[in-house]
């Protein structure tokens, strides 16, 4: 199969040059698109896009997602405050500005010819999060306006959003079966809540599993620290040989560093060792 192995181009630097240069040395030809220069995407002007889409395709390197702030959202707008990354994105909207994001954000992949946006299920904890999440009518609102423009919604399992555990997220995907909703899987996301990485959870989500986020943290008297992948506590050797195993689809897989300093170094040691991990698994990236 033709796996892809990508980078976020922000977990290199604010500057997409720098990132493009990067990219060139690690011969990668895929990118995930959040923010550049401090800015998340979806205040980007049309000179902006116009101008990155320009770079970009002059670069040879390719867009495989947008890592989109899509429904990382209070579902009330009096919701308590939970701490979270939003990269410059205010979680507080009214319904009216949530679908303006969602079609500016469709609007944006369309225009720049990616076929895949990440998106959440809504900040907080509630019982029966798979229920809530695909009973809420901007789900669907967000799948017809993907469907008009053939873009996947893929559905990270983020800790601080109601769908994030094994059982929720296979659910998710059992009581909606529309074709445009995909799984984007956060492996150090379902180990920080140690949630069971088991065969039987790989198998049932394997049919809507399109996207693998790889980073890696280690735990000092509780407190973590992100490292470059294959330098912390996750066993990525075993977690991709078992989802190959049972994947009959074509696998994106991007590195994701959360690095705060020293960015292109650990960006580097991270796309080494994943290359590496690919390689013992046959597939050549």
């Amino acid at each position: 199969m033709n796996h892809k192995l990508g980078i976020n181009f922000d977990e290199i630097s604010p500057n997409v040059d720098i990132s493009i240069k990067f990219m060139k040395e690690h011969n990668l030809y895929f990118g995930e698109l959040r923010t550049l220069n401090n800015k998340n995407f979806v205040f980007w002007s049309p000179e902006e896009i116009k101008k990155f889409k320009y770079k970009i395709e002059n670069s040879g390197i390719g867009i495989v997602s947008i890592a989109s702030p899509l429904f990382k959202w209070y579902r009330n707008f009096d919701d308590p405050e939970i701490a979270h990354d939003s990269f410059g994105f205010n979680p507080r909207l009214d319904l009216n500005q949530k679908k303006d994001y969602i079609k500016r954000t469709i609007d944006i992949a369309n225009e720049l010819n990616v076929s895949k946006i990440r998106i959440f299920s809504g900040l907080g904890k509630t019982k029966n999060a798979a229920e809530i999440f695909v009973s809420d009518p901007l789900l669907n609102f967000a799948l017809d306006y993907a469907n008009q423009a053939k873009i996947d919604l893929l559905l990270e399992n983020e800790p601080v959003c109601i769908v994030n555990n094994p059982t929720e997220i296979v659910k998710v995907f059992e009581l909606n079966n529309h074709n445009r909703l995909k799984f984007w899987f956060d492996v150090a996301n379902l180990i920080e809540l140690n949630s069971d990485f088991t065969t039987n959870f790989i198998k049932r989500i394997s049919p809507r599993l399109m996207y693998i986020h790889l980073k890696d943290y280690t735990l000092d008297d509780g407190i973590k620290k992100y490292v470059p992948v294959g330098e912390g506590i996750i066993d990525y050797s075993k977690i991709i040989h078992k989802i190959l195993k049972y994947s009959k689809n074509e696998l994106i897989f991007t590195v994701e560093t959360h690095a705060e300093i020293n960015k292109y170094e650990m960006s580097s040691r991270s796309i080494m060792a994943t290359k590496l991990l690919l390689n013992s698994e046959g597939i050549k990236v």
